[in-house]
């Protein structure tokens, strides 16, 4: 309808009746009516003119935002998306963390376990060496005091036959050894 507006109007104004032209009238029109006329003339005018690329700049406008809109909610959508991820790697390098902890705590329980018991092992051994080596300077030392012993007391003997046994004793203990031997030395 719009297409029609304006060649009817042109058409009005150019068959119009000389006759009509009167006080008050252009081309035979009343000014009221050419007026309206006019009127409906220059807006039909600007909406063929400025209507039409005001109408396609709006469309282009709305298809525009429509298009940044739904790229907006694509974004969003994978930004949703990378957050999801995000938080999942999180709580994940957390289960991680919270296992590492864990398990460097068992770790370190059963090295100080193992520590202990190889402390406890080394006092052991430490324990038995100390014994081994008191009872090895004991038996050694009784043997030193043995012999110093026998030693002295054969020593002190023979001073005290030194200075009491005779020389009368001396011959008798001689013939007693002497006969001991020959009956040893016929039992053979």
């Amino acid at each position: 309808m719009r297409g029609l507006a304006g060649p009817a109007l042109v058409s009005m104004i150019l068959v119009a009746p000389p006759a009509l032209a009167a006080e008050g009238t252009t081309l035979g029109i009343p000014d009221d009516i050419w007026k309206l006329v006019n009127l409906v003339a220059f807006l039909a005018a600007l909406g063929w003119f400025i209507g039409r690329p005001l109408t396609r700049f709006l469309e282009d406008r709305r298809t525009g935002i429509r298009t940044e809109l739904e790229a907006a909610r694509e974004k969003l959508a994978r930004a949703e998306a990378l957050q999801a991820e995000v938080e999942q790697r999180l709580a994940s390098v957390e289960r991680e963390i919270e296992a590492i902890r864990e398990r460097a705590e068992r770790e370190g329980r059963a090295e100080a376990e193992r520590i202990l018991a190889e402390a406890a092992a080394e006092e052991e051994r430490f324990l038995r060496r100390v014994e081994d080596e008191i009872a090895r300077r004991t038996t050694e030392t009784r043997l030193t005091l043995a012999r110093d012993t026998a030693d002295l007391t054969a020593q002190m003997a023979r001073e005290l036959l030194e200075r009491e046994v005779t020389e009368g004793d001396r011959k008798r203990i001689l013939e007693r050894s002497l006969a001991a031997l020959k009956n040893l030395d016929g039992k053979d």
